[in-house]
């Protein structure tokens, strides 16, 4: 099973304070290797910046469901505001890997900085994802599988 959590990002929060965001999210008693989270902010923002996480998410995999995280950038973020729905189990507290999107021309340098401070972090090209069929295929697009967003549309 596929969970969704969209994080309301630049303007309405910076990139350093989005990554911040998304590690509470995911973290709480019992997290392993927390501090590659940490060490990875200055990574991370650089994809944040760049609104690759508006199209392709963030792919937690560990403990429980798999979670995919969005980034909403603009008019939609402020609209939308901070609010983020918890998650009912810590992906983190055991084993888990973060794949984290990247666009060509960056994918290098990001995978080099990760490997030496977050190896449990891996960087994936969206190009050749999109290529290959794709491990980050939009909800909308998945064929024979559950996606479940427990979020209630807003009126």
């Amino acid at each position: 099973m596929r969970i969704r959590r969209d994080i309301s990002s630049i303007p309405f929060r910076s990139a350093a304070d989005t990554w911040a965001c998304i590690v509470a999210l995911v973290t709480a008693d019992g997290s392993v290797d927390i501090e590659q989270l940490k060490a990875a902010g200055g990574t991370i923002a650089s994809v944040i910046t760049d609104e690759i996480p508006a199209e392709h998410p963030f792919i937690l995999e560990g403990c429980g469901a798999q979670l995919r995280i969005y980034c909403r950038y603009a008019a939609d973020a402020i609209q939308e505001g901070g609010e983020v729905d918890a998650l009912t189990w810590n992906p983190t507290a055991g084993d888990w890997m973060l794949h984290v999107p990247c666009d060509t021309e960056n994918i290098g340098w990001i995978r080099k900085s990760l490997a030496k401070t977050a190896p449990r972090i891996k960087a994936f090209d969206t190009a050749e994802a999109k290529r290959a069929g794709g491990a980050e295929q939009s909800s909308s697009s998945l064929d024979g599988e559950i996606v479940v967003d427990w979020g209630a549309p807003k009126d």
